[in-house]
């Protein structure tokens, strides 16, 4: 087993991760500046104008739960001077409005206002607290991981009539997905397309689609500060359904795009043990169906295009079915409605065998709907490198039969969850439903910027596409009681500036904004918590929201959501907002890095003072 990862491999960035970079905020903000004051005033001794370094010191220690001596221990004055310079450079880098650690080294000095406002305008100081590649331990199986997952990824809009674009591709891949889906057809002149089945979405080449892939997989450098990609393993979801000609040429197209980068050369069945994300740094993994070494292709099915505009349209069935799941895609849904108005069954084509070798660490097998026997009983469950697909309908229905082998099953082997098929707006369901089941891969719609991406952005936000599961959701692990604790949570609401305007909304004057803070969590409903409205892009609150004595959580599936909304009646749009993990939420004064309500990072700032117990 390879060991821990080292800083050379790289977190990733995210939607909203693009502002986890070493660019301190712009406090300009006279409202924010006014709150900072107040709280630098309250920290100096009475009758002073400025902080002694002490002080200082001690705020960091008691408010920020900040440790400046990272390594000092004792009276060692090296070690002592060694992790001071250590700290300054972590929180300020080389910035020129930077507290010196010969400052803080002297404890007859002080703080001036303009310090104590760089401090607080570092990265390090905001809510969200920055993962430490250093530190990430990437050595683990893939099945030990929550994994950053994509939806029908070549859509742009609509699950119906959406444009089809290798821009999809390359805006989750940058973003810091780390499973991506594509669905190949057969093509015109032998050459296959990607395209959603069954729908009015247009094609596009599926040879384009591997070269955007090749091209924006992973960063430069894999420098975690830069934010990008990342150099965790990418997985394609290959969804496939071309005839046994075209396959060819898909294996053929993926083995000259990816060249060393595509995992190949090991039979599927020869596979023993999960890889490490560390011991396939920069490589692509494909997904793709399991076929037996004597398997026997029917005919190829015959050409499935997208539908015109002038054919008959299919009305969505009025209660959604979920009785099949033969695919691995929402494609099925699409096809039952196809099915019923064409009153004829398209033959599916069955998966070559030079195809299915691609799938060395996740090859897809079939677990039938509605068996009555726990995972842990059915054959294919103990195959080392399969992989269930399940509708997230479908998911619900075993689940409800199957809670704890399903559970079982995940601490070791890779289920992946896509959205319903009938979500036609691409809208998700709540993916935390899926991670508490122990799914490492729960694929959304990152079209939309919706709750489920708000909470999926919580989840992987600089985490490079890969979040280690909690010890007792993997193998060895104790019950899952063992993580399960309480919480008491107080957040201070202080200040605001900066905060985007809702949709079709352009003026400052007429924004009327409140905070709602919401902690999400299987445990509890019901938990939020709401400030009085104000008026304008920069408000100050200084209210106080408390949620005490949360039972039965668990940190690392645990988010506190941010949002603004614009007081209107019977409307309230969406302003801005922020998602935070439990676990990664920092105490003290702290900056909550707004995103706009189109998913894309925002110079707003909230200002909050935040106390944290759990226990």
């Amino acid at each position: 087993m390879a060991t821990a990862a080292t800083s050379h491999f790289g977190a990733g960035g995210g939607s909203a991760t693009q502002y986890l970079t070493a660019k301190p905020n712009k406090i300009s903000s006279k409202v924010i500046l006014a709150e900072l004051r107040k709280v630098y005033s309250s920290l100096c001794p009475r009758g002073c104008s400025t902080l002694p370094v002490p002080a200082f010191k001690g705020y960091l220690s008691d408010t920020q739960k900040v440790a400046i001596y990272d390594d000092y221990s004792g009276n060692e004055e090296d070690a002592k001077e060694t992790g001071v310079h250590r700290w300054v450079h972590k929180v300020f880098g080389h910035s020129s409005q930077a507290v010196s650690a010969e400052k803080l080294l002297s404890d007859d000095q002080d703080i001036t206002f303009d310090e104590f406002v760089s401090y607080h305008a570092t990265p390090t100081n905001s809510a969200l607290a920055l993962p430490d590649p250093r530190r990430k331990d990437w050595s683990r199986p893939l099945n030990e991981y929550f994994i950053s997952s994509s939806h029908n990824t070549y859509l742009t809009g609509h699950q119906l009539y959406g444009s089809s674009t290798t821009e999809g591709y390359i805006n989750v891949l940058r973003r810091g997905c780390r499973c991506i889906e594509i669905d190949v057809w057969d093509g015109d002149d032998g050459e296959p397309e990607v395209f959603h089945g069954y729908t009015l979405t247009k094609e596009i080449s599926f040879r384009d689609v591997c070269r955007a892939v090749a091209k924006h997989a992973f960063s430069e450098g894999g420098n975690f500060w830069q934010g990008g990609a990342g150099e965790g393993p990418v997985i394609i979801s290959l969804e496939c359904h071309a005839g046994p000609e075209q396959q060819g040429r898909i294996v053929k197209i993926m083995r000259e795009q990816w060249g060393d980068m595509l995992v190949q050369g090991i039979e599927p069945e020869d596979v023993e043990n999960l890889p490490s994300p560390l011991e396939l740094r920069r490589k692509i993994i494909v997904k793709a169906r399991f076929a037996p070494l004597a398997a026997k292709y029917l005919p190829p099915p015959p050409k499935v295009t997208p539908m015109d505009a002038t054919a008959p349209r299919v009305p969505p069935p009025a209660v959604a079915d979920s009785s099949s799941d033969s695919s691995d895609s929402s494609d099925s849904e699409l096809e039952e409605m196809a099915k019923k108005a064409n009153k004829q069954k398209p033959p599916k084509a069955k998966v070559t065998r030079a195809l299915a070798a691609l799938g060395i660490y996740c090859s897809s097998h079939h677990f039938p709907s509605h068996a009555a026997q726990p995972f842990t009983e059915e054959p294919t469950s103990r195959i080392p490198n399969h992989v269930y697909s399940f509708s997230e309908k479908v998911f619900a229905n075993l689940h409800a039969q199957h809670a704890e082998s399903i559970f079982h099953h995940n601490k070791s082997y890779l289920m992946r969850v896509y959205p319903f098929g009938l979500r036609f707006s691409s809208s998700n369901a709540d993916p935390t439903e899926f991670w508490q089941r122990g799914v490492q891969l729960v694929a959304l719609n990152w079209q939309k910027c919706d709750e489920g991406m708000m909470l999926n952005e919580g989840m992987f936000a600089g985490e490079g596409g890969y979040v280690l599961k909690p010890e007792s959701y993997r193998p060895g692990g104790k019950g899952i009681h063992e993580d399960k604790r309480n919480l008491d949570l107080t957040i201070e609401v202080i200040a605001a500036a900066n905060i985007p305007l809702p949709e079709k909304s352009d003026s400052p004057k007429r924004f009327e904004p409140y905070i709602k803070i919401e902690v999400h969590t299987e445990a509890a409903t019901g938990l939020k918590r709401k400030t009085k409205a104000k008026r304008g892009i920069e408000c100050a609150w200084n209210e106080k929201l408390e949620f005490k004595g949360i039972s039965g959580i668990v940190e690392k599936l645990t988010f506190v959501r941010f949002k603004i909304h614009d007081e209107e009646f019977g409307r309230d749009d969406l302003a801005a907002w922020a998602c935070i993990r439990l676990d990664r939420l920092q105490e003290g004064y702290r900056f909550v890095n707004l995103i706009n309500n189109e998913g894309e990072p925002s110079d707003g700032l909230i200002l909050v003072n935040i106390s944290k117990r759990v226990y």
